[in-house]
């Protein structure tokens, strides 16, 4: 059981397990202060990563440091008591939950896609802010290559699941009308790409999206063969609509509850109303009108997260993956000090090579240039046959 070299890693956080969306969207971080706390923890020499997504918030680094501290006075800024609904794992523990969250055993609905690229993408961001190391590296690097795996040899890559796709799932099954529904889909980001795709997969054709920047409304249309609109348009829309997915990533409501009032008086049937933002973009007291039936995400995870809690051969499989790929890293880890030494090993054993096939050919004298690469490449070989056993057996002992 891998342990002696993963000891370095930490990670804290919460997660749609561990906290309802109203406070996990109390932790979000804009972009340009998550770069600024890299930026100040690369200035400090420590090595970290933010993973934020709409289901957890959380911090990873390795090192001595404690980034907990921090945590807690951010948490305590956010108005979260410390110690509520936050989670710390270290070493070994850490690396398990990273490469389950890759894998998509740690999501809300049991294996989605989403998280893999927003995985690679948090590295991506610390890598270029310079906030990375070589061990923080190796774990995110074997994070993605398990999530991979998991996905290409489990039954979890061949059935791929969404928090759209689930999204549009549970709002279908909520409609109270037979027939063609029209949807609108706030946003044109990727939570939005998938909802589009979902709805188009099970036939549904009436959708609408209105975005802020039309352009971007315009070709995510254009790419599923739907309509788009102006955010202008939105008041006059919402009456028709019979589904809403709000996917924008604002920081406070764009769908007040009086707008959703006045498009609900002017219905027969209750307009659906799916929030799939962190912040959420609907404003929460939406939920007492009468006619407007709000979902967020902690309401998708009571509908769609009980296959998550089954322990199935599916999941067996993955586990068993995650656990191969610990071993694999630390391998990797506890080889790399032995690394630069054998490298030096292996160019010393070049130079002697160069060395004695110089002299050789002074002794032998006049050759031809085929006869004289004979000699160079004799030399080279017969180091090579030593010193790759040599390498085989440090790289094992270490």
């Amino acid at each position: 059981m891998p342990s002696s070299q993963l000891q370095a890693f930490h990670v804290i956080g919460v997660s749609h397990r561990t906290a309802p969306v109203k406070v996990r969207e109390q932790l979000v971080l804009p972009p340009a202060e998550a770069t600024a706390w890299l930026d100040q923890q690369r200035a400090a020499g420590r090595s970290a990563v933010i993973l934020a997504t709409c289901n957890r918030f959380e911090v990873y680094w390795t090192g001595s440091d404690d980034l907990e501290p921090w945590f807690d006075e951010f948490a305590r800024s956010r108005a979260i008591e410390p110690g509520m609904a936050i989670v710390r794992e270290d070493g070994i523990a850490c690396v398990r939950h990273l490469y389950q969250v890759a894998a998509g055993l740690d999501s809300q609905i049991l294996g989605e896609t989403e998280i893999l690229g927003q995985v690679r993408r948090a590295h991506q961001a610390t890598q270029e802010a310079g906030t990375s190391s070589r061990e923080l590296d190796a774990m995110f690097s074997g994070a993605i290559a398990a999530g991979r795996r998991v996905r290409r040899e489990t039954g979890l890559g061949r059935h791929p699941a969404s928090v759209s796709s689930a999204a549009v799932d549970v709002a279908l099954a909520a409609l109270s009308q037979d027939g063609r529904p029209t949807v609108l889909i706030l946003g044109a980001g990727e939570v939005a790409a998938g909802v589009a795709r979902a709805l188009v997969d099970r036939g549904v054709r009436r959708v609408i999206v209105v975005n802020r920047r039309p352009e971007r409304a315009a070709a995510l249309a254009e790419k599923w063969g739907v309509q788009s609109r102006a955010w202008t348009e939105l008041r006059s829309l919402l009456p028709i609509a019979d589904l809403v997915f709000v996917t924008t990533g604002a920081k406070h409501p764009l769908v007040r509850t009086g707008e959703l009032a006045v498009a609900a008086a002017r219905r027969e049937s209750s307009l659906v109303v799916l929030d799939l933002g962190v912040p959420r973009n609907v404003e929460p007291a939406a939920r007492g009108l009468a006619k407007v039936r709000l979902y967020d995400l902690d309401d998708l995870q009571e509908r769609c997260c009980q296959a998550a809690q089954e322990r199935s051969i599916v999941i067996s499989q993955a586990q068993g993956i995650i656990e191969q790929e610990l071993t694999r890293l630390e391998a990797s880890l506890r080889a790399r000090p032995t690394a630069p030494g054998l490298a030096q090993l292996h160019q010393t054993g070049e130079h002697l090579a160069t060395e004695e096939a110089d002299r050789a050919l002074a002794v032998l004298g006049r050759l031809s240039d085929v006869e004289r690469q004979v000699v160079r490449d004799m030399a080279v070989r017969l180091v090579r046959r030593v010193l790759y056993p040599v390498s085989r057996r440090l790289r094992d002992a270490s």
